[in-house]
Order: C-alpha cells, then structure tokens, then sequence
C-alpha cells in the first residue's frame, strides 16, 4: 500500500511543481526538490536517474554534498546524498 501512495505523491508533487512553474504566488521548484526526494528514496528506478544524472552533472552533485553539510539542511538530505552517491 505504502508504494502505491508515494507515487500518488510524487505526481501531485510534479503537478504541484509545473503549476508553480507558471504561478508567481507558489513556488514550484520546492516541490520538484520534495518529488525528487521521494522517487530516489522510494524506488530504485529513482535512485537509478539521481545516480546517473549526478554523474552526468557534477555541478549538480557537488551542490548536493554542500547542501548536505549545510547546517539548516534537514537530516534526511545525508540519506539522499548516501543512496544517489554516484560514487558510491
């Protein structure tokens, strides 16, 4: 039941995020962040597209190790950074 709901999730997450895209009221790169959190720590499909497009774009990467060590950064960005590691 768990899996069927996190990808109802996701897709309300990237609805939310393209509509954010077009309002100026919300703000909709949040939620692609929120989205793209929950695909790479729910599926492994997800862990597989972070991986590869860490790989594809270091700057991106090393934008994630930052944010990881950054003192406001939630606790749950170290399991994101530990599981689309493309290094790891």
């Amino acid at each position: 039941m768990r899996k069927p709901l996190m990808a109802l999730a996701i897709a309300a997450c990237l609805i939310l995020s393209v509509i954010g895209g077009l309002l100026p009221i919300l703000q909709g790169w949040i939620f692609f962040v929120i989205a793209l959190y929950l695909f790479a720590t729910e599926f492994d499909t997800g862990r597989y597209y972070v991986k590869a497009a860490r790989r594809r774009w270091p700057l991106l990467s090393r934008w994630i190790a930052r944010a990881r060590n950054h003192r406001w950064a939630p606790r749950h960005l170290h399991e994101f950074d530990d599981l689309t590691d493309p290094d790891r």
